[in-house]
């Protein structure tokens, strides 16, 4: 099977959107494949001059508002197979009134997919894990494009996700007819270039959590099966980044990030985090000659991982990013001077502004030496 990142996922999730095929995603659990399907939706939404909404966190009443003007949206509905029964899909038999003929009470997403104007993805989220009996009645939405007894509409697209049968997730074999009804990739882990990119910054993560993980990169996904220790995924780093904020004593950090992550990872991260603690970065960063006594290669990583985030936040300005990046080329460390800049352009990715202060610099010999890093 085909295997992709998550940039690639992106690309061919539109192309799939365009042509109306459904496709079928498989990767391990915690991988991102839901997170990237809502960026794409988004990305696509704005294509389409089309408000972008998620069905699943909508009240009833905009889900109503949605239903009686969907020209103005663009919806991802993501449903939890694994949750349904067959009936949630096809619905009830209405025995209302003296008819000869069954009609049918579907869910209100699912007669919203028929409305003409109503435009989106349907996410088809943990397949595996649903009953074959579920499974089946899937064949017609994901091939003949009918919910129920009723066409689609011809807007919609529909994509389906898994987790690996290596992943011990007791999924359901997906039959052969079913697949045979899509597009098939795995979605692998992401590099941490790509996680830093379009995973951590655009979330907010913890730049205490973003400057260990440069420093230890295979502590992104850390699943082993028979140590006892908790799956470390880069789902497991969002859920730490939202327990630490604003937590700075020690002994809380510590178990917090411990019940997050597991004692091994968690033990290194907090060891990592002490490390920053010793430097006083104020300092460092107004006297940027004061790096070349920084020996340790993990305070070098939190230095550039928080100087990065000061400069996102106007805190740190163009110029002082460049003597910092001297002082790192002086010192012959050019891995630190690439991945300030990879870090300063991706923050400021949607206004551009490191991409525009690098363009205008007037330091040709850094440039020539790691422009390529931004261009």
């Amino acid at each position: 099977m085909l295997k992709i990142n998550h940039n690639e996922l992106s690309e061919i999730t539109k192309e799939y959107y365009k042509k109306k095929i459904s496709l079928m995603i498989y990767g391990t659990f915690g991988v991102g494949k839901s997170h990237t399907i809502r960026n794409v939706s988004e990305e696509i939404a704005e294509t389409r001059n089309r408000k972008f909404v998620e069905w699943n966190l909508m009240s009833k009443e905009e889900k109503r508002d949605v239903f009686e003007n969907p020209e103005k949206y663009f919806v991802l509905i993501d449903v939890r197979l694994s949750e349904y029964d067959s009936s949630d899909l096809k619905g009830l038999p209405n025995f209302n009134g003296d008819k000869e003929t069954i009609e049918w009470k579907i869910p209100l997403f699912a007669k919203f997919l028929t409305l003409p104007e109503s435009d989106g993805i349907l996410f088809f989220d943990e397949i595996g894990l649903a009953t074959p009996l579920v499974m089946a009645s899937c064949y017609k939405i994901l091939y003949d494009r009918v919910i129920n007894e009723d066409k689609m509409s011809e807007n919609w697209s529909v994509i389906g996700a898994t987790n690996l049968s290596s992943d011990r997730a007791y999924t359901h074999e997906i039959a052969p007819p079913l697949k045979d009804r899509c597009g098939e990739v795995e979605l692998s882990v992401p590099s941490m270039d790509d996680w830093v990119s379009n995973f951590a910054i655009p979330k907010g993560i913890d730049s205490r959590i973003i400057g260990f993980l440069n420093f230890k990169p295979s502590a992104l996904q850390v699943v082993k099966f028979d140590d006892n220790q908790k799956f470390v995924t880069p789902r497991s780093w969002e859920r730490l980044s939202k327990l630490i904020k604003d937590v700075k004593d020690w002994d809380k950090l510590d178990i917090i990030s411990k019940s997050a992550m597991g004692e091994g990872t968690a033990i290194e991260f907090v060891s990592f985090c002490k490390i920053q603690e010793k430097m006083k970065l104020e300092d460092v960063i107004k006297h940027p000659e004061k790096i070349e006594k920084i020996d340790d290669v993990s305070v070098k990583f939190f230095l550039v991982s928080a100087v990065a985030e000061k400069y996102k936040d106007k805190k740190v300005d163009f110029k002082k990013i460049m003597d910092i990046s001297k002082v790192f080329d002086k010192m012959s460390n050019a891995e630190f001077v690439a991945l300030l800049w990879r870090l300063c352009n991706s923050y400021t990715i949607k206004n551009k502004q490191f991409r525009k202060d690098f363009l205008s610099s007037k330091d040709s010999q850094l440039l020539e030496r790691y422009g390529r890093f931004i261009v």
